[in-house]
């Protein structure tokens, strides 16, 4: 067992320990309830959930994002504050999604594009055909939809605020090895879109929203297990599901 998953297992066992001490001192009346009304709370669970997060290296935006919701929510509960809790939360939530684009852009110069882009209207409706290997679509306050028909596509990022987009990958094909697709939704989501027989994983954590994969319904079989793309990111109040013709 690798030295991170062995803190992890650790902090999982403290983290239960922990709270069975707590409810069973609780029971006993020996806390205050001014107290257990703060620690027995869906508050203190983001809290605690984002905190065992931050011992994965994949979780840990994830994890922050978690502990900083619950943290606000649970100043909610007290009382006599010299402010009002809700016109506190909503712009510190907005600081934290700008924060997370920001961080979000300044990796978006590891990929590379190319330059072959077109866009074909049908009906309408604007779809853009492009055969770069990585995407970067932001979708805020708008929507959109997307072709990829790169030969040899390694994943990139997808944001959506307030907005949505549609990301087609049938004719595309997938780069040897892990590739990896980054999500961010808040009020907003995507339907991405691939072919049958890709093998997909998903590793999206998801507040007041969800991300599945619609394909279960069918006998995925992936054809090639040496190309594999996994979906992680973050979904806030909002949703983005994977689906297959």
């Amino acid at each position: 067992m690798s030295t991170q998953n062995q803190s992890r297992t650790l902090l999982l066992a403290l983290l239960i320990i922990g709270a069975g001490v707590f409810l069973l001192l609780e029971s006993l009346g020996a806390i205050p309830y001014d107290l257990s009304r703060f620690f027995i709370s869906w508050q203190m669970l983001l809290i605690v959930i984002g905190i065992y997060n931050l011992t994965s290296s994949q979780h840990k935006t994830g994890g922050v994002i978690l502990i900083l919701v619950g943290s606000l929510f649970l100043v909610n509960k007290f009382d006599h504050l010299p402010f009002h809790v809700w016109s506190v939360i909503w712009p510190s939530i907005l600081i934290i999604v700008g924060i997370s684009i920001l961080y979000n852009h300044t990796r978006r110069k590891n990929y590379t594009f190319s330059d072959g882009k077109t866009t074909v209207f049908d009906d309408g409706n604007t779809t853009t055909v492009d055969d770069a290997d990585t995407i970067d679509e932001v979708s805020i306050f708008s929507g959109s939809e997307k072709q990829i028909t790169s030969k040899n596509f390694r994943g990139g990022k997808i944001t959506s605020i307030f907005g949505g987009s549609e990301i087609n990958l049938t004719k595309a094909e997938l780069s040897t090895g892990r590739n990896q697709l980054e999500v961010f939704y808040m009020f907003g989501g995507s339907t991405i879109i691939v072919p049958p027989d890709w093998d997909v994983r998903i590793d999206v954590v998801a507040i007041f929203g969800g991300f599945s994969d619609k394909r279960y319904h069918q006998k995925v079989v992936a054809s090639d297990y040496n190309k594999q793309i996994v979906v992680k990111g973050l979904v806030i109040f909002g949703g983005g599901e994977i689906k297959s013709y």
